[in-house]
């Protein structure tokens, strides 16, 4: 069965190199998108406006050779993620090496060159730079999470040295009035600190000691989470409606911590009104989509993609919270390769969306589930 088509760009000057190059490709049976260039200039202004999953460049070219181009990609971050295959006339080991150098995957001979080599140069190209992608997105990921840390828990000790430093004046000054309210507020800094370490400590470990996937049935995992959360339930009077929810395929103990957060902050971030939330289903042959609904104080339009970045927070009064809690149900749900979103609710909330399928192994199929909102949804 045929993948999805490949987006190709084919640099090379000779019509007969580019049609019996394109020629031994169409023999495959691989799907694959094919745009030309014939000089270098040329392949810059293709590169400039479109992403290539591989690029097929022969080394000599009317304008320059194919080693100024690949230099110029190199020093281009937006194009450092294009496999390259260069192709030559003839052999050279000089040339070969500055182009594996410079960050080419394979080296062709044009007299090597058929269609299942080609491929195989093709995909493995495309493999590596797909792989180089995901090392430097989890790089900057990881950097900006470090640095958010960083700045989350300077200022909850920032605030435990200047309390302190505020109880020591007055111990050393002979004034105790202040002291016992300094120290109150040095210690509440403490807890928050603590807190934040546990909450940063769960997100960095969520979905790296994930159990054995298990035939779950939602409805009892909801079960479990109202036991886990009947205190807050209780003492907010909140209402839990649960729709006939379906039995899943995944990691129960993400699962349950997936609820359990989203539940959570509907009862947390509550309105004037009792909390209210309510909890649906929609079934379709190899996925579902839950919809967890409250009547809240909802999620600014603008702010409903960051809300799921760690350590971001929208500061409402008197509400605790590391921000880490959505950012733990974004990681849940990627590990069962789903979908999650916030949509605004009608007459005041939020309703998050999670997409997810019935068996794990159907969760890699790129045309499973629809992209984007999902209004529709009941």
């Amino acid at each position: 069965m045929p993948r999805r088509y490949m987006d190709i760009l084919l640099v090379d000057d000779s019509r007969a190199d580019r049609r019996f190059i394109t020629r031994e490709l169409a023999k495959t049976d691989q799907a694959y998108h094919i745009d030309i260039a014939d000089t270098v200039a040329g392949a810059r202004q293709k590169l400039a406006c479109k992403h290539y999953d591989c690029l097929l460049l022969d080394y000599n070219l009317p304008d320059a050779d194919g080693l100024a181009l690949m230099e110029g990609m190199a020093k281009d971050k937006s194009n450092g993620f294009t496999g390259v295959v260069m192709i030559t006339g003839d052999g050279n080991e000089k040339v070969a090496a500055r182009a594996i150098q410079l960050g080419a995957h394979d080296y062709l001979t044009k007299n090597q060159i058929d269609g299942p080599r080609l491929v195989r140069a093709m995909d493995r190209a495309i493999e590596h730079s797909a792989e180089k992608r995901t090392r430097t997105h989890q790089r900057l990921v990881m950097e900006n999470f470090a640095s958010s840390a960083a700045h989350d828990l300077a200022n909850p000790l920032s605030g435990v040295i200047g309390f302190l430093t505020l109880a020591q004046q007055g111990v050393m000054s002979g004034d105790m009035g202040k002291v016992p309210a300094h120290l109150d507020n040095a210690m509440t800094s403490a807890l928050y600190m603590k807190q934040l370490v546990t909450d940063l400590l769960h997100y960095a470990r969520t979905g790296t000691t994930a159990d054995t996937p298990e035939v779950v049935d939602l409805n009892e995992i909801i079960e479990v989470v109202s036991n886990l959360l009947d205190k807050s339930i209780e003492r907010e009077e909140a209402v839990i409606k649960v729709y006939d929810l379906p039995t899943v395929e995944a990691y129960p103990t993400e699962i349950t911590q997936l609820f359990q957060n989203l539940i959570s902050n509907a009862i947390k971030y509550r309105g004037e009104d009792a909390p209210e939330i309510i909890i649906s289903a929609d079934e379709k042959d190899d996925y579902c989509v839950i919809s967890v609904a409250d009547n809240g104080r909802g999620v600014p339009e603008n702010a409903r993609d960051a809300i799921f970045t760690p350590l971001h927070r929208i500061h409402h009064k008197g509400t605790d919270g590391s921000g880490l809690g959505l950012a733990i149900c974004m990681k849940i749900v990627d590990l069962h390769r789903g979908k999650i979103w916030c949509e605004g609710r009608p007459g005041g909330g939020s309703i998050f969306r999670i997409i997810i399928a019935k068996k794990l192994d159907h969760a890699a199929n790129e045309n499973t589930a629809p992209n984007g909102t999902a209004s529709s949804y009941i």
